[in-house]
């Protein structure tokens, strides 16, 4: 993973959710999707394909990305949970 995007997110996530970014967690985690697209939808292939989703938490509260976009911020977050 690129460093320099890692904490472009990290910064982001901090930003959004209202903390500093040494209050964050981590977590990465391996998904499965059933189309080339993954968790962006649009066209896709239909091949089944794996993406890394990424997770900066504070608590409850999470900033989801998958290859260095922002996918959307939860508030019921839980480790290695479905996109």
């Amino acid at each position: 993973m690129n460093y320099q995007n890692q904490t472009d997110n990290r910064d982001e996530a901090a930003r959004e959710l209202g903390v500093p970014c040494s209050y964050l967690d981590y977590y990465a985690w391996p998904q499965s999707f059933g189309s080339t697209a993954g968790p962006f939808g649009g066209i896709g292939g239909q091949a089944i394909s794996s993406f890394t989703i990424e997770a900066y938490a504070n608590g409850r509260e999470a900033v989801i990305f998958c290859k260095q976009r922002r996918l959307k911020k939860v508030d019921n977050f839980e480790p290695m949970m479905r996109i």
